[in-house]
């Protein structure tokens, strides 16, 4: 018997979730009612399953390991297509393990009613209206196709037009209280009209290559065509350089040929949180690129806001399109499964490595610094109208550069611009990239002729390099030279200066040093050096992370001095009064700071109001909830709440009060659901576009990642929330992510990957940080003493509490973890599974109590001041 996975008889289906749920564990389950039979089913054999007539096309079973349970899915999006209905389909022809054929049987599938707008929310969905249209790109506009004609019939080519994908799966799933995807938006949102003919053919969930009837029929209509190609990603697994994913598949790419032999007015939109490869774009000769990305609830009504004119675009690209993705040097060292090779997930117990070995190199550094060619550059993105940049005002004042950018608006529709600032740093002691950004601002919406001018404030803290044999930030003696402009490709000198010296700015240790030599590029030789390959990929027959590093280990600096006191001081008293913190750490037995250390929840998104965690309350003290919840874009919780557009997508705005502003709606939402933090933003640099969390994480550049994921936490917390920066650090791949150890440079890592980190820290010092599933140079990341202690609390002056991603305890060794500095290990059970470890760690020296004591400390002083 087929079963839903909710209690109940009936399979609810919600029309506007094309990736459900377990569609981040497997994808084919996007657009599909899923349960599971009350038995285990042979899965070779496929029976059949009939909704009015119509025998559905084929679904999949996937088994989830780790709990044993086998799922089935089953596509209904062509056929289950009415808001409220209620649905009868037979099932029949299925065969168990034990060879017995199941009964025919008759299941219900009921629709959701279709949601509306709740006019108590309308500021916070104007701010997720609002990122959607500045998040959206224009990449191409030849002959100015676009904006189309308010009332044109819209001939729409692609499953797109049903599969509009507004979010991400996994963490990053946004669950909002209504949706208006492209074809809602078309028919509520504007005086466009749809093709009815190609929105029924298209419901074949397939990329039909449209005949010539139904192509002459559609010119005869409108000589505009549109068309739409999809991609889904998230959690648990990376997307490969395959047809379908990177490439174009067979389907779309026939749909195309066929559309554009007829039409000479093609205008692609590209719904995908990632970027793919668009070279079709120009070899069919196509006049218009959107990149829509993932764009929240309210993404299909900015999109046709923009087709049409109403919204001038003005989004910038956050990470540079290749042309190929064999041309970007990391995708050397990222496992995929192109060649052959299996398709890994998260929970994979392979170990793999991967060698870092482009370097400080990563996308825009490199093709700037290596003069190769690319589809779009980083920085780019288009207008209607046509604006004038000009530097006006340059000095450098002590350790400060001071820029005047003016900005006019040279063409005949309002808009906005952004104005990036890179710098040209001198070679030296260290090879520097051609280019590095390190100021970006975005005009007030400009009226045709109005003018503004930009001031731009640049410290010395962005113009240095990590010297590692000096264990040293510096900047080298020579020119430093700025540069001002719309992309990293259209830029106009802005000034310079000369450092007659080369300066330390500031000293630290060596730290998370690779345990072994990596070889990595350089731009003084650069066929020698390029990235191979060779020292990455599945480690056959390794059963334990290697090669291992040794880490220092550093004594608790600042223990708790408080004296135990003489009565007992309770929850409340140290919430009224958060002195007395110290003191009742004191109190505490070591079993009960073990227990405060583990999570209480024991499953993600399956108990309570759907949290991802809570604090274990020592109910003798009257301990208050404290509740985390997943979510860079919306609450990830059951209650339905706001459905902001994906970071990648916040991220090309260039706007960093949108980025304040969805903080705040974020912590507002929050607050009405329970929630005392958001575990946001995630900010792991884009080093390989097919990283399934692409669109979850900001962007290429540490600089304006950090910005961006800063302002995301600023305004969470400082309306009520706290935020989580992860995943520290080089959380850079989904495939078998608990095995996978990142390895790479202590330039590197610093430069980049942990830059993005000190760069939102500088805007905003979080709650929270959490440690990724990772290794990196050859320690868990979870366990990491000299990250967490040396980097982050002792450079970085971190004063928030460090928590694990969920079950890394898979992997890392729980004492191990805790006596690093991790604070909370996640999602813990509400049994001593993961506490008595922790006590036996104290009680054998493993341990040190003052770092347990500070630990919780770190971790209290939060969630008190969090007490509602």
């Amino acid at each position: 018997m087929l079963i839903p996975l909710l209690p109940g008889n009936v399979f609810m289906y919600d029309l506007d979730e094309i990736d459900g749920q377990l569609a981040m564990l497997h994808r084919d389950f996007s657009g599909c009612v899923v349960g599971n039979f009350t038995k285990l089913m042979d899965e070779n054999v496929y029976g059949t399953i009939t909704i009015k007539g119509k025998v559905l096309r084929k679904g999949s079973f996937f088994t989830y390991k780790i709990m044993n349970l086998q799922f089935f899915g089953f596509p209904v999006l062509d056929i289950v297509t009415e808001y409220d209905t209620t649905y009868t389909a037979l099932v029949e022809g299925f065969v168990d393990n034990e060879g017995n054929v199941m009964d025919p049987q008759e299941i219900t599938i009921q629709t959701l009613p279709k949601r509306n707008p709740v006019a108590s929310y309308e500021e916070h969905d104007r701010i997720a209206l609002e990122t959607a249209r500045e998040g959206i790109l224009l990449l191409k506009n030849e002959s100015n196709v676009l904006p189309l004609q308010k009332e044109e019939l819209l001939n729409v080519f692609g499953k797109a037009q049903h599969e509009f994908r507004t979010g991400a799966l996994g963490a990053g799933k946004i669950n909002p209280r209504y949706q208006v995807r492209f074809q809602r938006a078309v028919e509520e949102c504007s005086d466009f009209k749809l093709n009815g003919e190609l929105t029924d053919l298209y419901r074949s969930a397939a990329d039909v290559c449209p005949s010539t009837d139904v192509l002459d029929r559609a010119f005869e209509q409108s000589d505009v065509a549109i068309i739409m190609i999809t991609r889904a990603s998230g959690e648990n697994m990376d997307n490969n350089p395959i047809p379908g994913e990177y490439y174009l598949s067979t389907d779309e790419e026939m749909m195309i040929q066929a559309v554009t032999s007829k039409f000479d007015k093609t205008i692609a939109v590209v719904n995908s949180g990632y970027p793919i490869d668009v070279r079709w774009v120009e070899r069919y000769k196509i006049k218009g690129l959107i990149i829509s990305g993932f764009v929240g609830m309210l993404g299909g009504q900015a999109l046709v806001e923009i087709m049409d004119g109403r919204v001038n675009p003005s989004a910038k690209l956050p990470d540079t399109w290749s042309v190929d993705y064999g041309e970007i040097p990391a995708s050397k060292n990222f496992y995929t499964m192109a060649e052959g090779e299996a398709l890994l997930d998260t929970e994979s117990p392979t170990f793999i490595d991967t060698c870092y070995e482009e370097d400080i190199y990563v996308g825009y550094r490199y093709f700037e610094t290596f003069g190769k060619s690319v589809a779009y550059p980083f920085g780019y993105g288009l207008s209607y109208t046509n604006f004038s940049i000009t530097p006006i005002c340059f000095e450098r004042d002590n350790e400060t550069v001071k820029l005047s950018v003016e900005v006019i608006n040279a063409g005949a529709v309002t808009g906005k611009e952004v104005v990036q600032i890179y710098v040209e740093e001198p070679d030296g002691l260290l090879e520097k990239p051609a280019r590095k950004l390190v100021g970006f601002s975005k005009t007030d919406a400009l009226e045709p002729g109005a003018k503004q001018v930009l001031e731009f404030n640049i410290t010395e803290d962005r113009l240095v390099s990590y010297h590692t044999e000096m264990a040293s930030w510096i900047m080298e003696a020579g020119p430093y030279t700025f540069y001002a402009g719309a992309s990293i490709k259209h830029l106009e000198k802005s000034g310079g200066f000369v450092l007659e010296e080369t300066r330390t700015v500031r000293t630290v240790k060596n730290r998370m040093i690779p345990p072994i030599a990596i070889q990595v590029l350089s731009k003084y030789d650069p066929e020698g050096t390029y990235p191979t390959g060779e020292r990455s990929g599945i480690k056959h027959g390794v059963t334990e992370l290697s090669p291992k590093a040794d880490r220092s280990v550093m004594k608790e600096s600042n223990p708790i001095k408080a004296d135990a006191p003489s009565r007992l001081i309770m929850y409340p008293d140290v919430v009224a009064n958060p002195e007395l913190l110290d003191a009742f750490i004191k109190q505490l037995t070591v079993e009960e700071l073990a227990r405060l250390s583990v999570c209480k929840a024991a499953g993600w998104g399956m108990t309570e109001i759907g949290e991802a965690g809570r604090l274990f309350s020592l109910d003798q003290y009257e301990m208050e909830d404290f509740i985390v919840a997943d979510g860079n874009s919306g609450v990830n919780v059951n209650k339905p709440n706001i459905g902001l557009p994906s970071s990648v997508t916040l991220c090309a705005t260039f706007n960093t009060k949108l980025a304040y502003d969805s903080g705040k709606v974020l912590a507002e939402e929050a607050i009405e659901a329970g929630v005392q933090m958001i575990l946001a933003p995630g900010m792991n640099i884009h080093r390989n576009p097919l990283n399934g969390r692409h669109p979850e994480y900001f962007s290429e550049d540490p600089y304006l990642a950090g910005i961006m994921a800063g302002q995301l936490s600023k305004g969470l917390e400082e309306n009520g929330v706290s935020s989580c920066l992860k995943h520290t650090v080089a959380n850079n791949c989904e495939t078998a992510r608990k095995r996978n150890n990142s390895l790479m440079t202590e330039r590197a890592l610093r430069e980049i990957y942990l830059k993005a980190f000190e760069v939102a820290i500088q805007v905003h010092k979080p709650d929270s940080i959490m440690t990724g599933y990772n290794a990196c140079n050859g320690v868990f990341t979870a366990a990491d003493e000299e990250m967490i202690q040396g980097v982050f609390r002792e450079e970085l002056g971190f004063e928030g509490y460090v928590m694990t991603d969920w079950t890394s305890y898979d992997t890392v060794d729980v004492v191990e973890a805790v006596a690093a500095g991790n604070c909370w290990l996640t999602p813990g059970s509400p049994d001593n599974t993961y506490v008595t470890p922790l006590v036996e760690g104290v009680q054998n020296g493993r341990i040190e109590r003052d770092r347990l004591e500070n630990n919780v400390r770190y971790l209290l002083r939060v969630a008190i001041k969090r007490v509602r």
